[in-house]
C-alpha cells in the first residue's frame, strides 16, 4: 500500500546490507530508541551487531507500516515485503509486561519479518551462538532454543580465551567462493547467577559490575562482548563444528553423541533456521501472530542448510549433541 503521505514519522535501517523502512502515524511507536540501542534486554542490538540508521529511501528492501488507531481492530498483513500492523498499539505498548514480545521487541514480529527479508537476499540465520578459535580457524556454532545452554558455552569459551563471534543468532551466506559467516550480536542477556555461581572469572574478563539482587537467577543483565570478539567481522570458509547442547546444573559427566547421519544434521539446522520465521507468537501477551514463512523461502532454506552441512569448500569438523553441566560443557567437544 505504500506509506500514507500524511504520516510524518519515518526512519530507515540497514542491517547486513539489507534496508528496512519503518513508518507510523504516531511518533513514539517508531522513535523509541530503547528498541534499537544497547542497554535493554528487549533491544534489537541483541540480534545484530550493527543496526545502521539511514534515510528512508523511495525504494527499500522492506517496509513496516504501523497504523495506531484505538477505533480499529488489531490486524496484521504481510505480502512478503511489506508488513502492515494496525490497532490500538499505543495502549498495548503501555500495558505490556514483557517488551521482548512487542511489535519492535527483540523477539517480536518485526524481528521475524526482518529475518524473512534477509532470507530473500540470501542471508540465513541460525538460532545459535558462535565461538571462534583463531589458532584452528574453527567456528564452533552452538545451536539451541532459549534455555538450551548457548550462554554457558559463551561464558566457558571466554574463560578459555576464545573469541565470541555471536551471542544469539549466527548469520551466513553461500556463494561461489564458499560460506560467509557474518558477526552477529555482541550483547547477550545473561542471568546474574551464571556469573555468581558458575563463571565468576568472566566478571573480571568482561569488566562487569554485577547488580546486587535478592535472587541472582531471577535477574538478567545485558552484557557487551566487544572486548572478547574477533578482529574480523566476516569469516570465509572456516572449519565448522556444530554443537547441539542441553545444559543442566548438577550434571558432572557429559553425555556426548556424534550426529553421524547427514540427513539428521540437515534437519536440525533447518529446524533452527526456521524457528523464528516459521513460528507463531503471542504479541503483547494477548495477540496471536501467525508465521511469516512461505513455501519458496522454506525450500530455499532447506537447500541452503543441505549445502552448509555438506561442506564442499569448507570442512565440517564435527556435529555433536551434548548433555552436560555448565562447567563440563566443552568436554569431549573442545578437542
Amino acid at each position: 500500500m505504500g506509506i500514507p503521505p500524511d504520516w510524518a514519522h519515518r526512519k530507515g535501517f540497514k542491517i547486513l546490507g539489507v534496508t528496512y523502512g519503518l513508518a507510523s502515524n504516531v511518533e513514539g511507536l517508531i522513535h523509541n530508541s530503547a528498541y534499537f540501542e544497547p542497554g535493554e534486554i528487549y533491544s534489537q542490538i541483541t540480534n545484530w551487531e550493527v543496526i545502521e540508521k539511514i534515510e528512508l529511501l523511495p525504494q527499500m528492501d522492506s517496509s513496516c507500516l504501523i497504523h495506531d488507531d484505538p477505533g480499529l481492530p488489531f490486524q496484521i498483513r504481510s505480502d512478503g515485503k511489506e508488513l502492515f500492523v494496525q490497532g490500538n498499539i499505543s495502549q498495548l505498548e503501555k500495558e505490556s509486561t514483557d517488551r521482548r514480545w512487542t511489535l519492535l521487541g527483540n523477539i517480536g514480529l518485526w524481528y521475524r519479518h526482518a529475518l524473512a527479508i534477509q532470507e530473500q537476499h540470501g542471508i540465513y540465520s541460525l538460532h545459535a551462538a558462535a565461538i571462534y578459535k583463531p589458532d584452528e580457524n574453527e567456528l564452533v556454532v552452538i545451536i539451541g532454543k532459549a534455555g538450551a545452554g548457548k550462554t554457558v558455552f559463551v561464558l566457558e569459551s571466554i574463560s578459555r580465551g576464545y573469541q565470541i563471534f555471536s551471542t544469539e543468532m549466527t548469520y551466513f551466506r553461500l556463494s561461489q567462493e564458499g560460506v560467509h559467516f557474518y558477526r552477529g550480536a555482541l550483547h547477550d542477556n545473561i542471568r546474574v547467577g551464571s556469573f555468581v555461581y558458575d563463571f565468576p572469572e568472566a566478571v573480571e574478563i568482561l569488566n562487569l559490575e554485577l547488580p546486587q539482587v535478592e535472587n541472582p537467577w531471577d535477574h538478567k543483565i545485558s552484557v557487551a562482548m566487544h572486548c572478547v570478539t574477533t578482529t574480523q567481522s566476516e569469516l570465509i570458509n572456516p572449519t565448522i563444528s556444530f554443537i547441539f547442547p542441553r545444559i543442566e546444573r548438577g550434571v558432572s559427566q557429559p553425555v556426548v553423541r556424534e550426529l553421524s547421519n547427514p540427513r539428521v544434521l540437515v534437519k536440525y539446522l533447518y529446524d533452527s533456521a526456521s524457528e523464528k520465521i516459521g513460528s507463531t507468537i503471542l504479541m503483547y501477551e494477548r495477540i496471536p501472530s501467525i508465521s511469516l514463512d512461505s513455501e519458496d523461502l522454506a525450500l530455499a532454506r532447506w537447500q541452503a542448510m543441505s549445502e552448509l552441512a555438506g561442506g564442499t569448500k569448507w570442512k565440517v569438523k564435527q556435529a555433536k549433541s551434548t548433555f552436560a553441566g555448565p562447567k563440563s560443557c566443552m568436554e569431549k567437544i573442545d578437542e
